[in-house]
Formats: C-alpha cells, structure tokens, sequence
C-alpha cells in the first residue's frame, strides 16, 4: 500500500503537477434591468464622484479632507490591506522553499593539549507542489488581498456616511435653536401686549398666563436642541480625529442647512456589482473561499519534499532525496476540514448574493425617501409661509381687538410648528440624498483616500480591485 502510494507520487512528480480542487467561476445574478423607481442611464464609474461637494458647503468639504487622513477606522482599513499584502510573501515559491545554514567552532584543550573544529551545514527543502495546493493557497492569498482593499473603500463611504450625516443634523439642530430662539423672542413680545392691556383691564389675568405658559415652553425647548448641536459637532470632531473645540467655535458661526443641488444619476442594478465595495468584497471572499476548497482537498493527497544536507568540518557529509508524506491517520480529520472548506465557499456565495440584494433594497429605499421628503418640503414652504401671514393678520387685528388672545397664540404655535417641521424635512431629505449616493457606491476612490501604503501594494492580478466583478457588470 505504502509502496503505491510512492509509486502515484514520483509519477506525478515525473510526468507534472496537477491543481485540485473547483477553479473559481464567476457567481451570476438575474437582476432587475432598472430599479423600481426608474433610472436607465448605467452609471459608469460613481466610485471617483466626490458627492459632498454638491451639499455647497465649503466647511464640510474641508472636513471631508482632513478626516480622509486622519479618521482612524480609515487608517486601521490601510493597516489591514498592508497585513494582506505582506501575507501574499508566504504563498508561492516562499511556502515551497526552506533552507538554513549553521556554523560552529569549538577549541578544546585536554592535559595541555588542545585542538579545534570548525563545522558548516547547510540545510535545504523544496516542496513539489503535486496537487496545487500551493497555488490554491496563493489564489486564496490575492483574492484576500484584493478583498481587503475593497473593504477599506466600504469604510471610507461609512466615514462619509457618518461625518456627513453628523454635519447635516448639526446645522438642523442649530437651525431648529434659531427659530426657537426667534419664537422665544415673537412670546415675549405678544407676553409684553398682553401685560399692556391687562394694565388697562383689557385683557385678563388667564390670558397673562396663557402667554407666559407658551413662553416657558418655548425656552425649555431650546437646550436640548443646543445640546444635540453639540452632540453631532463632537461626533465630527472624533471622525476627523481632531480636537473638538475648535470645530465648535467654527460652526457656532452659524451657516445655511445643507442641501444638494443637481440631478442624480442612479444608474441600473448591475452598476452597483461595479461600485459597491462592499458587493465586489463580498464576491472576493467567495473567490478566496473556492480556493480553501482546493487547499483543503490538496492535504488529502501525498506530498514531496526535496530535502537535501551538505556538512563540512572534521568528517565531510551530505545527504539528498525526497520525503514523502502520506496521510494516512488524519484522513478523517482532513476529510472534515474539506467539506468546512466547502461549507464555507457555499456561505460566501450566499453573502455574495445577500450583498447585491441589499444593495438595490438601499439604493430603492433611499430613491423614494428622497422623492418623497422633496414633496413633502414643498408644501410645508407653502404651509410656513401661511402660517406667518397668519400670525401678522392675528397680531394686528388682536391689537385692534377683533381677534382672542387665544386666536394670535394659536397661529404662532402653528408658524413654529411649520418652521421646525420644515428644517426637520430639509435634514431628512439631505440624509436620505446622502444616503442614495452612499448606496450607489460613490466616492469611495476619490483622489482623497489615496494612500502611500495603496500605491506600493503589487499588483498581483490585471485589477487590484477585482476585475471579475467589474466585467460582469459591465457584460450584463
């Protein structure tokens, strides 16, 4: 039995090496030629589209740069690429080789007598790769290093996500103290008329402490709104990993709620197997996976070592043939770890799959959030301007007494509720814009992130990013 085995292994030493396990197949998807809500214009290349910038606000666009270098889940991202690199320097010829070289010297004396030696030996071992599964395990190792790529783009759109979505409810928060602040002022004033006209008896004491009520509630309104302001400029601050006092100060300045301008384009449901980093991951996970399957199934067959030993000192030796390994015990054991592999691979596809459907569930909730918040901005631009005229028609003819005092605070609980619902609806709408353009992969490339330890990674495929998915999008 044991002699057959050799026998299989030096032949196929002999006549060539073979690679077992399943070659990679790209993963296919039947997806939707156009999302639900439209979108016919394939969208090329959204992963270079810096999107914050059509937010018109220089203040964040800065931070967007600061934070491109400094934010540390962006760093940890490079780290981790960096790690994948330097593990593709123990696959291929490297996880075949082995060798060593050791030198000794010794003088000894004996009843005044003394002698010495002096002994070299070098050691030396190169493994046939019989079954590939060194070239298994150096396909595992890229798709690897390509996935960890892919993975630091995911993080940079989760950083843009969150530092843009800490700015915008920001300046709400800030927006929402303004007009609370400017309705504080409007009670007062109507608080002052009031107190007149009680003065003359032409008002009551109920209607004194109608307009006192509604100013308190006004100004127990307005510290929580300060405090949410500075809540979300703290969380900017630690994204762009700098001190948060003065951000602060730079954004108690005040500045306009940001809002986009222009048209997306959202592009059709296969872009997104192009533009996603988190999709085209997920699919060089897959890849990695297949790979471990002819790994694992490589350590079920016998293994070659060329082993060779060369000594030199007081008696001159050498040595040289090949070790055969067979395993034979463990098979079992070996046996398992394949069908894990395969397990595994089944899985990843699965999360392949998983990734494309959440990525057009994302891009379609974002699409009707952002159709529906513009609509709904609309009208409450209409209602607030109502309301006001409201209030000034009230203010005056309560002044001439045609109107309750009831009837002029009514219609300034009515305006606030307008200007605050407005500004709630202007936030929503830029998060959910900020959202759409997140979803559909964009801006996760741009020249910002580019890093020193990016541009010295090799190479080691035609696409560093992976080429298979890119031409599955583009083929389908």
């Amino acid at each position: 039995m044991i002699r057959t085995f050799i026998t299989t292994g030096m032949a196929f030493a002999l006549i060539g090496c073979t690679t077992v396990g399943p070659d990679y197949e790209q993963p296919t998807m039947d997806l939707a030629p156009e999302f639900v809500l439209g979108g016919s214009t394939t969208l090329l290349d959204g992963r270079a589209d810096p999107w914050w910038q059509r937010l018109n606000d220089q203040l964040l666009n800065d931070l967007v740069v600061r934070g491109a270098s400094q934010n540390l889940d962006v760093q940890s991202a490079i780290e981790r690429i960096a790690a994948a690199n330097a593990a593709l320097g123990q696959t291929g010829l490297n996880a075949q080789t082995d060798g060593s070289i050791s030198a000794n010297s010794q003088r000894r004396g004996i009843n005044g007598t003394t002698d010495s030696t002096q002994t070299l030996e070098i050691n030396a071992g190169y493994v046939i790769d019989l079954f590939g599964g060194v070239v298994r395990g150096q396909e595992r190792a890229i798709a690897t290093f390509h996935a960890s790529q892919l993975d630091a783009g995911t993080i940079r759109l989760a950083y843009l996500a969150d530092l843009t979505n800490s700015y915008i409810q920001a300046r709400y928060y800030q927006e929402a103290a303004a007009v609370t602040r400017q309705t504080i002022a409007s009670r007062r004033q109507t608080l002052s008329v009031v107190n007149q006209r009680r003065a003359v008896e032409e008002a009551t004491e109920l209607e004194v402490q109608q307009a006192r009520s509604l100013l308190a509630s006004a100004e127990a309104s307005l510290p929580i709104l300060v405090a949410n302001f500075e809540i979300n400029v703290f969380r900017a601050a630690t994204l762009v990993a700098e001190p948060a006092a003065p951000l602060l100060e730079q954004m108690q300045r005040g500045a306009p709620q940001p809002r986009p301008s222009g048209v997306t384009t959202v592009g059709l449901p296969a872009d997104l197997l192009r533009n996603r980093p988190d999709v085209r991951a997920a699919e060089r996970n897959f890849a990695a996976a297949t790979a471990q399957v002819g790994v694992a199934q490589a350590q079920l067959y016998p293994s070659i070592e060329l082993a060779g030993t060369l000594g030199i000192g007081t008696v001159d030796r050498w040595s040289f043939g090949p070790f055969v390994s067979i395993p034979m015990l463990n098979r079992g054991l070996l046996r398992s770890r394949k069908r894990v592999a395969e397990s595994a691979a089944r899985e990843a596809e699965l999360a392949w799959r998983k990734s494309v459907l959440n990525a057009v569930e994302e891009v379609q909730t974002a699409m009707t959030l952002c159709r529906n918040w513009n609509l709904q901005i609309r009208h409450l631009r209409r209602a607030a301007a109502s309301s006001k005229a409201v209030l000034n028609l009230s203010r005056e003819t309560y002044a001439l007494g045609s109107v309750t005092l009831a009837e002029v605070l009514d219609a300034e609980r009515v305006y606030a509720n307008d200007r605050l619902t407005l500004a709630d609806a202007v936030r929503n709408f830029s998060v959910s814009w900020m959202r759409l353009q997140v979803a559909t992969g964009r801006g996760w490339s741009v020249e910002t992130f580019r890093t020193i330890s990016e541009m010295k990674a090799p190479d080691l495929t035609p696409d560093p990013l992976g080429v298979e998915a890119e031409r599955y999008a583009t083929n389908n």
